[in-house]
């Protein structure tokens, strides 16, 4: 990744980047595009001047889904136990060993599991079959901190592609791979809850991106209630010109009708925080938005990642998460 060319166009969008908020009226939210959620997947090569790497980087899309081979061929459970990991909350690269590794010496107690709650499914495009796993790490206290760990199937052998840390002491129910999206469906902590006991049902979609696994989608239910924040438009992956904009709905509406966002580079480079208007009847009623892009200034071309999200007002967590990819020309 050649973060080099980068650093002019992030100097800029520190100053200059303008982004002007635009209020739709208040209309009844469109139905939720599924596509946002479990897009198929394909191959494409990014664009330049913002390249983010020589070789085609495998992105979700709208195409149909490659054949997959018999599971015979790919990677195995007995594999991913005894695998080498790096292990994102201590950032330290660990061999497991019958889904195990364990250090317990005066200066240094540090233990990984491999729980059982893993899927395989193709990540990158190449027809054969990925995995995902999820690893929890303690370093001798009470926490438990829990990552999924995306792998690739390289040649038969588990490969990490990435990682993103999920909290602790959070309970993952389920994990599945679909259309090149891995799915977690998980209890975390809500405002009231202690450490030990989660009870906020969430469900999370990451999208493995240019080397990055992406958290791009989050729903949240209390009281059968889902918050979730729905794309209408532009939709994933399109082409698009500066300034854009991104239309959007949510089916209840955030504290103060207020959302953050936050833009990225598909490297993992962030270019902005802000926040916009949600238009809606009143609180915890549905509610529009539209947002105005403007990124022509800052001179920021290619791949661009925009994260919309509701945060708790009780404690800062995210309660709702709506992503948009979109390539900027």
């Amino acid at each position: 990744m050649n973060r080099k060319l980068l650093i002019p166009a992030l100097t800029l969008t520190l100053v200059i980047l303008a982004c002007n908020i635009q209020s739709s009226s208040i209309v009844s939210p469109s139905p939720m595009i599924t596509s946002i959620d479990t897009p198929i997947p394909t191959t494409v090569v990014p664009s330049t001047p913002v390249e983010i790497t020589n070789t085609p980087v495998f992105i979700p899309s709208l195409t149909s889904l490659p054949t997959l081979p018999p599971a015979s061929s790919g990677l195995t459970l007995d594999k991913l136990r005894n695998a080498t990991y790096f292990a994102p909350v201590f950032k330290r690269t660990i061999k497991l060993v019958n889904g195990s590794f364990s250090v317990n010496t005066a200066s240094d107690v540090y233990n990984v599991q491999m729980l059982e709650a893993y899927a395989f499914g193709d990540l990158n495009g190449d027809g054969v079959e990925d995995a995902a796993i999820i690893l929890v790490e303690n370093s001798g206290g009470t926490g438990q901190f829990e990552s999924v760990v995306a792998i690739y199937n390289t040649g038969g052998s588990p490969v990490q592609a990435g990682q993103s840390i999920l909290g602790d002491r959070v309970q993952v129910n389920s994990l599945d791979i679909s259309l090149g999206v891995i799915h977690l469906d998980m209890l975390v902590q809500g405002p009231a809850d202690p450490m030990c006991c989660p009870t906020l049902s969430e469900k999370q979609s990451f999208w493995e991106i240019a080397g990055h696994l992406w958290l791009m989608r989050v729903t949240s239910s209390t009281s059968g209630v889902d918050r979730s924040i729905n794309i209408n438009s532009p939709a994933p992956w399109a082409d698009v010109s500066s300034p854009f904009t991104v239309i959007g709905n949510v089916p209840i509406s955030p504290f103060e009708n207020t959302l953050a966002y936050h833009i990225y580079l598909a490297d993992g480079t962030k270019v902005n925080d802000s926040s916009l208007l949600v238009s809606s009847g009143g609180m915890g009623t549905p509610g529009t938005f539209s947002q105005v892009f403007n990124l022509n200034m800052a001179g920021i071309k290619g791949w661009v990642i925009i994260q919309f999200v509701d945060v708790s007002a009780a404690d800062g967590s995210t309660l709702a998460m709506g992503s948009v990819v979109v390539n900027v020309h």
